[in-house]
């Protein structure tokens, strides 16, 4: 816990009114801290599974050790260089799709281009031959994907900065993309340079790297937006889901002129210079792949909740930046998004508002917000109260549960069908709502019923996640077959003994005890409880 001191003799010189005041804020902040710590202490797997992706035995060791205040400060806090299991690490920094943009994608740009050029008629050899490259061309690119996929969940799994890689996930399906042709490549780096450094950081510095990522103006055809040739997608989802939220009180034309004052900001593809008139040149901004054409862009004043943004040049995507992220509305619409991501579906408004408050005094900084919320009675009460875990939630938690041990996890396939079999891909929401966290969306009885076939899957063992890595790792270098022995399949783990099931344990209800105590065979057991509403419920 926190040790508040007061200076007597600094505290005097205020008067009386003051030094009562100050009497009541630091007893107000010890009392948070001693709700939270006691709420931990009480339901220490609710605890850690609200700022991670669920307890693991050396986070409960953490917990025990060093209180739920004193966790959550270095959480909120995290090592930005955080340490991984040597092996994984070394292999994620090698991975291929974790190469600039710049080189990763102009070849394979370059490649279609070549092979298009290359085609012949239809049906002739050298047709054949076209869509014969072409097929290894979406290979490839397929395979880059599927590492961004297997790199979040290994993340997720092992890193100790629990809180920022959940939160990582929060702010990316948030500003949702979808993986469709040429993005799929690019969400490694979207996770752990767009996303990941500003997750915990201020609002406006995440929406800035969101606003001048590749893979958004790719997904939301901001990239064909341009003086004469407007398109709206991008303007109305900025303003609808990542700021401002529905019913602020924005209009169509504020979207239409919102989307003039966007033009120009595009994405250069083909690795060369963008060549403007000499008038232009200037103005020309380019980071990477993405680029601002003056060329494109419609300099006429725009008048946008109020304001009238006006330039020729990058300055004026600054200026919608400030704009969008001072407004009040993004910081009710964010804090309550936050509240229902970490507390309930349902959130206290007086939480909420709490959260608001904090925002508006930090210019929104993330982590203060986040840190009102969790310092707020309500939330120490919420641990209290189950929150259904979505299936990004469920599939890590129950590996970090009893599966996540000193063997390493070389193959993450079992992890991705899963989260595919329950509806929530990785990647894989086309639409750029980002997918639902409230209960209603995951608890019909069809998704329960692949739940437990995914609990009996866990509960013994999922010893595909030990085996041979797939190809698009294997070929690679990522995780290779020789890092760990050969064998037979191992024993299932024994989850009964777990740290993470006896520090569950006093909390089940009498009805998982009978049928827990009735199971059976270890597998059994394991998937049992995987699947009990306790497990289900933090």
């Amino acid at each position: 816990m926190f040790r508040f001191r007061c200076r007597v003799p600094r505290v005097l010189r205020l008067g009386a009114p003051m030094l009562l005041l100050a009497g009541c804020a630091c007893a107000a902040q010890a009392s948070t801290a001693a709700d939270l710590d006691a709420g931990a202490r009480a339901h220490p797997l609710a605890f850690l599974d609200r700022i991670g992706w669920g307890a693991d035995p050396a986070q409960l060791r953490q917990l025990r050790e060093q209180g739920a205040t004193r966790l959550l400060d270095a959480q909120l806090r995290p090592d930005p260089d955080p340490t991984l299991p040597p092996q994984l690490a070394r292999s994620l920094a090698a991975l291929p799709v974790n190469a600039p943009l710049e080189q990763l994608i102009a070849p394979l740009v370059e490649q279609r281009r070549q092979i298009r050029m290359s085609g012949g008629a239809a049906g002739s050899a050298d047709a054949g031959d076209a869509q014969a490259r072409l097929k290894d061309l979406r290979q490839r690119m397929n395979a880059l994907t599927r590492q961004a996929m297997a790199q979040q969940l290994l993340l997720a799994v092992y890193a100790p900065n629990q809180l920022q890689q959940r939160l990582s996930w929060f702010w990316m399906n948030h500003f949702n993309v979808f993986h469709g042709f040429l993005v799929g490549p690019m969400m490694a780096d979207y996770q752990m340079r767009v996303i990941e450094p500003h997750a915990l950081g201020h609002f406006r510095d995440l929406l800035r790297a969101t606003m001048f990522s590749p893979q958004m103006l790719l997904y939301l055809n901001n990239a064909q937006n341009a003086r004469g040739h407007i398109n709206e997608n991008y303007a109305r989802e900025l303003m609808e889901l990542h700021t401002l939220g529905v019913g602020s009180g924005y209009t169509q034309a504020d979207v239409t002129h919102l989307a003039h004052a966007l033009t120009g900001l595009g994405v250069d593809l083909a690795g060369r210079p963008v060549r403007v008139r000499p008038a232009w040149r200037g103005l020309l901004w380019q980071r990477g792949l993405v680029v601002f054409n003056p060329a494109r862009h419609d300099s006429s004043p725009q008048l946008v909740l109020g304001h009238t943004l006006q330039g020729d040049s990058v300055d004026e995507m600054e200026q919608v930046v400030d704009l969008l992220a001072d407004d009040p509305a993004t910081a009710k619409h964010l804090c309550l998004e936050l509240a229902r991501y970490f507390v309930a579906d349902h959130p206290d408004p007086a939480m909420v508002a709490a959260m608001v408050r904090s925002w508006q005094r930090s210019d929104g900084d993330i982590a203060a917000v986040l840190r009102t919320m969790y310092r707020s009675p309500q939330f120490a009460a919420s641990l209290a109260s189950p929150q259904f875990k979505d299936p990004m939630r469920y599939v890590i938690s129950s590996v970090r549960a009893g599966l996540a041990g000193p063997r390493l996890i070389r193959n993450p396939q079992p992890m991705l069908g899963a989260l595919a079999a329950l509806g929530e891909p990785l990647f894989g929401r086309s639409t750029p709502d980002g997918y639902p966290v409230g209960a209603a969306a995951w608890d019909g009885s069809g998704a329960m019923t692949t739940r437990f076939r995914i609990a009996q899957q866990f509960g013994a063992g999922a010893p595909a996640l030990f085996g041979e890595p797939p190809p698009y790792l294997r070929e690679d270098g990522l995780l290779p077959a020789e890092a760990q022995p050969k064998g037979p399949r191992g024993p299932a783990p024994e989850l009964a003994r777990s740290p993470v099931y006896l520090a569950a344990e006093p909390g089940l209800s009498g009805a998982t005890r009978q049928v827990l105590a009735q199971a059976g065979p270890r597998v059994r057991w394991n998937a049992l409880w995987l699947a009990s509403p306790e497990f289900m419920n933090q």
